[in-house]
Parts: C-alpha cells; structure tokens; sequence
C-alpha cells in the first residue's frame, strides 16, 4: 500500500477552518488528517494534487460534514470513505489490518477527554504494538488499550476517484 504522510499543523492548511466554531486543523483537525491520508493512500487528487487535511476540510465545509468539529461519517460516503464499525478490542480489529480496501484509525483517549487519532498500518511481532501514521508525529509505534482505545474502521469503495472541490 502507498502510504501518504501528513503533518496536521503544517503551514499550508494549519490554518484552514475546520467545522462550525472557527476552528483549524491544526488545532481540532487530526481525524481530518487521518482521512485525508487515507485518501491520498487511495490516490484521491484534489485540483491535481495529492489530497491534503485542508482540502479536505473545505470540502466537508461546503457539504454540511461538520456537527460543530465532529464529521458526519455518513458525509464521506460521496468520497468513497465508507464507515464499516469501531471496535474497542485488539482481537476485533486484527482482521482489518492489512485487509485491501479496509483502514484502521485509532481513536486513544486519556484523562481529561484529551483525544487523539492515528491511522494503523500493521500490528508488530509482538501481537500488540501498531505500526502507526500519527498526524503529528508522522511515523511511530503505538500500543492499543483494550476497553478505552477505538478503533474505527473504513472501507473505500470507488472506481473514479472523486475530485474533493470544484471550481
């Protein structure tokens, strides 16, 4: 699988409005980022470029895909992003990983409804750590906690990839 790294707080779309409250993707934007990997995995251009968090944000803008910062997962479904199921156990989830088709993003949680997002790539030798695209750490290894951590998994489903905005 190609895989398209992006940074959430990078200058080109940092600034981009991200939902209903004014704002960004750099700071309320990481699930954003997480898709809009997985759409440039996927190939999806935007104005003849690789799709990037502030396209993608315009575009769910435009489209009524914000509930005040939360996307309306059923919006994706014009982009190919079909919502499958989440999951909050690791035997749930391997099925997924590495499945053609399927992506896996992590939803990890912590004390003070602190949130965060990645998208898994592979489970490691050890059956519990995850190789991981972070949108704002870019590369690394997580672990995923049974009963606090959700997975959330999306199916692509298209033939001609959509283009995010018109002119």
């Amino acid at each position: 699988r190609q895989m398209c790294i992006r940074d959430r707080c990078d200058p080109e779309w940092a600034d981009t409005i991200h939902g209903q409250d004014g704002s960004t993707v750099c700071k309320k934007g990481p699930f954003t980022t997480c898709l809009a990997m997985i759409l440039g995995d996927e190939s999806l251009t935007c104005f003849n470029e690789k799709c990037h968090p502030g396209l993608l944000a315009k575009w769910l803008n435009e489209h009524d895909g914000f509930a005040h910062n939360s996307i309306l997962i059923d919006k994706l479904a014009p982009l190919g992003l079909i919502y499958q199921d989440s999951f909050f156990t690791l035997n749930e989830l391997k099925p997924y990983l590495g499945k053609k088709n399927y992506y896996v993003i992590f939803k990890l949680t912590a004390g003070g409804g602190w949130e965060h997002y990645q998208v898994a790539d592979a489970i490691d030798k050890d059956g519990f750590s995850f190789s991981v695209r972070d949108p704002y750490y870019a590369l690394q290894t997580t672990k995923f906690e049974d009963g606090s951590d959700q997975a959330i998994i999306f199916k692509v489903e298209r033939q001609n990839p959509p283009q995010l905005i018109s002119l």
